[in-house]
């Protein structure tokens, strides 16, 4: 059985401990077994919504892992503002927090580990079909 998480009081870890590996060496997206998706502010299903969490964690994997933002530091537990915020369950049984949000033409993600660790990353431009004429 996995260990349970309080991630409203996680305990001290190096904000330094994530920098130099990428957000694929930290999340491996195939390792996911579960998405608890907290917050959508979009005008898509539910379906999509969670299909778009886990397509950004395998189109972001190569992001480079950055200290957190200092205006938006994710411990301890608040109401978070960005696009989607979810819990991500690993099949290893780790518990990840994900915050991604609008940063303003780009999306920026922001991940809190359950043993303390913490980091952000840039989101990859995602190049949008051609509108219709």
């Amino acid at each position: 059985m996995a260990d349970d998480v309080h991630l409203g009081k996680l305990p001290a870890a190096d904000p330094a401990s994530w920098q130099g590996r990428t957000l694929g060496e930290v999340v491996n997206a195939a390792q996911v077994e579960r998405v608890i998706l907290l917050r959508a502010v979009t005008s898509a299903p539910a379906d999509l919504d969670l299909a778009n969490v886990r397509r950004m964690l395998v189109e972001g994997a190569d992001a480079q892992m950055e200290a957190p933002d200092p205006l938006r530091p994710l411990s301890p537990w608040r109401a978070r503002d960005g696009i989607w915020h979810a819990v991500l369950l690993m099949r290893s049984g780790g518990v990840f927090e994900l915050e991604i949000h609008a940063v303003g033409d780009r999306r920026r993600g922001c991940l809190a580990a359950g043993d303390g660790a913490f980091g952000c990353f840039d989101l990859p431009e995602r190049e949008m079909p051609p509108a219709d004429p």
